[in-house]
């Protein structure tokens, strides 16, 4: 890319005299020092490429001091309004310098040499786009469009594979390579991306947005890409053949596998309406009839069976029920003075039936009862157990009727009140 950069002053050479003795006869001061304090640059620039001559171009092809020039800069006498032009060389510093104070409004002695480059890369970048592409972009266009393709499929990162469903089988996953590696032209050279650095529309600095053509290292790594293109091309040539090969081959494959399901399903329904057939013939329905009736017997049996087994489950679950029951009776209403005494050792009633409010209470005290005359001692959970039907049954009419024949008229609440009662009364007898 073409830089220019601004002299600070002009100084004696001979170009340099010609222009300074230039802005004293169109300026209003006969002394340079302060003459050139008249003259601001405009910010018009004009290449002589262009085949459109601007009006203020007096002297076409070379500066106001004579020498030849490409790039034409516009300045302007502040005080008379002459419009004159310098080249590339003759863009001196202060001339800038006032333009970006009085656009800017700042003063003189505050802007930088960054300030002064940027103000002229801003009027210098469509120009030198322009005189760029007129010099070199037909060949720049015609290889670019030739290796374009090749470059993205080439000049990259390859990865780790990865299924690719439309061919079926596994590619590599590829990245564009954004810097290069090696040294140019070595075998080892590994190329940045062509199409990344130009145009790619996820780069944010690619080249056509922002110098508006390729830079030299661009150009360089262009002209090697085209000269080694050909067997690349052909490379890529290959390969789409092998893809295309595959989309046909997997294609027939598609197609034979739907020929295959059409035939199953044909035979599938073949099959089926053979067996509807064979299943609606009269002979068939008859039979079927006769299963029917058959079926319906055998399920009534059935049914009748598991009837009559569950009548007799229930009957012997009741015959059990009253045989235990009568047995918890016998061993509950029996009595002995070993029992009796079993019973004061533990501290608790001398109980029988009448105790029990319910079946499970008439069970419990008679396995308590036959597991104390078997001479097995009470856990402290039995006990616990026992308390609440001792201390919440009410008397039995027999053991009122006992304690009103020895003697007691007053009143007791449970069954063990009513049993500790007799038992004291008895005691005093």
């Amino acid at each position: 890319m073409t830089e220019f950069r601004a002299k600070r002053e002009l100084g004696e050479g001979r170009w340099d005299k010609i222009l300074k003795r230039k802005l004293i006869e169109l300026s209003v001061s006969n002394d340079y020092d302060e003459a050139k304090h008249e003259w601001i640059a405009t910010g018009e620039v004009w290449w002589s490429g262009n085949e459109e001559v601007p009006d203020w171009i007096e002297h076409q092809g070379s500066c106001l001091c004579g020498h030849k020039v490409v790039y034409h800069f516009q300045i302007r006498n502040t005080v008379n309004n002459i419009i004159e032009c310098v080249g590339s060389d003759h863009i001196n510093t202060y001339l800038i310098m006032r333009a970006i104070a009085e656009e800017d409004n700042i003063s003189i002695d505050t802007i930088t040499d960054e300030q002064i480059q940027e103000w002229i890369d801003v009027r210098t970048k469509s120009m030198l786009a322009e005189a760029w592409w007129k010099t070199n972009g037909t060949s720049f266009e015609m290889m670019f469009d030739k290796v374009k393709e090749i470059d993205v499929n080439y000049n990259v990162h390859r990865k780790e594979s990865m299924w690719n469903s439309k061919y079926q089988w596994n590619e590599p996953i590829t990245k564009l390579r954004k810097r290069s590696e090696g040294g140019y032209g070595d075998d080892n050279y590994h190329m940045a991306s062509v199409v990344w650095r130009w145009n790619h529309p996820d780069n944010p600095k690619a080249q056509i947005n922002t110098t508006g053509f390729p830079n030299d290292n661009l150009m360089k790594d262009l002209a090697l890409l085209f000269i080694k293109s050909d067997p690349l091309i052909q490379r890529l040539t290959d390969e789409k053949k092998r893809k295309e090969a595959r989309l046909i081959e997997l294609e027939e494959m598609r197609l034979a596998r739907q020929a295959r399901d059409e035939q199953r399903r044909i035979e599938r329904e073949a099959r089926e309406a053979e067996k509807l057939r064979i299943h609606n013939l009269p002979e068939n329905i008859e039979k079927r009839r006769l299963q029917e009736i058959e079926e319906r017997r055998m399920r009534l049996e059935r049914q009748e069976h598991a009837e009559a087994q569950r009548l007799a489950r229930e009957e012997n679950r009741r015959i059990r029920a009253l045989e235990q029951q009568k047995e918890q009776t016998e061993t509950l209403d029996s009595t002995n003075d070993k029992f009796v005494n079993l019973c004061d050792y533990y501290g608790i009633p001398v109980f029988d039936e009448s105790f029990a409010s319910n079946a499970w209470e008439r069970e419990f005290l008679a396995s308590i009862k036959t597991q104390l005359l078997k001479n097995k001692p009470m856990s402290p959970r039995q006990l616990q157990a026992l308390k609440p039907i001792f201390d919440g049954a009410k008397p039995t009419e027999k053991q009122l009727n006992y304690l009103r024949h020895l003697g007691f008229e007053g009143h007791v609440n449970t069954k063990r009140e009513a049993s500790i009662k007799i038992a004291e009364l008895k005691g005093k007898e």
